[in-house]
């Protein structure tokens, strides 16, 4: 007759069987969770994409309505949105309201949008109860550049379509700020085709980490 004591030590695994166990699960893990790091980086990246993209068309829309690109935010030439104010702003240009529905009192204050047309619909995600313009990153600073000089093209530099700022990453990450003066630049010496250009410091502010609305 076997005896208890043989008979659990069967039973049981031995300590090598739990190495091997703890070890193959830590493989896994460190494959599995670098893994899915990336495709939630991937997923908000298309979110802001997807953002910048509908604000790309109340762009468009506003210069049918008027003629002309609206400069919205600051930093001197206009194209750094990152303060609350720069926020209203934004929000009054392309809705024709203030940013909890009501009337604007003075034309002076929709930024060129006299008729108070409605060109977007900001969603809670874009425009939570901080009042600042918020990306899937929870980044809260915007470049904007536009094409100033009407030829089709955005160009770096003042005399073109403005030098685009730095903008900071959420949670003290580092700055990014758009290469130019080359022809693999982030803005190529040719310049970007296109109506207008957005761009966030994306998950950490890392030239592969930002998020540039045509990239």
């Amino acid at each position: 007759m076997q005896s208890l004591t043989s008979r659990s030590s069967r039973n049981g695994f031995t300590l090598i069987e739990l190495l091997t166990v703890i070890a193959i699960i830590g493989i896994l893990a460190g494959i599995i969770i670098p893994t899915t790091g990336a495709v939630r980086t991937a997923a908000k990246k298309a979110q802001v994409k997807s953002m910048f993209s509908q604000w790309s068309n109340a762009f468009t829309l506003y210069k049918q309505e008027y003629g002309y690109y609206p400069a919205v935010g600051t930093d001197g030439t206009k194209n750094l949105v990152s303060t609350t104010n720069d926020t209203i702003e934004f929000v009054r240009t392309f809705t024709g309201k203030n940013i909890d529905g009501t009337a604007v009192t003075l034309v002076s204050y929709l930024n060129g949008n006299k008729r108070r047309q409605a060109f977007f619909s900001f969603g809670a995600a874009e425009l939570p109860s901080t009042n600042l313009l918020t990306d899937a990153f929870d980044n809260t600073q915007f470049g904007i550049l536009t094409d100033v000089t009407g030829d089709g093209v955005i160009k770096n530099g003042a005399s073109e379509d403005g030098v685009p700022p730095a903008v900071v990453a959420a949670n003290g990450g580092a700055s990014f700020t758009p290469t130019t003066g080359s022809a693999t630049a982030d803005i190529p010496t040719d310049g970007v085709r296109a109506g207008v250009i957005f761009y966030t410091a994306g998950k950490d502010g890392s030239t592969g980490g930002a998020v540039m609305s045509w990239k």
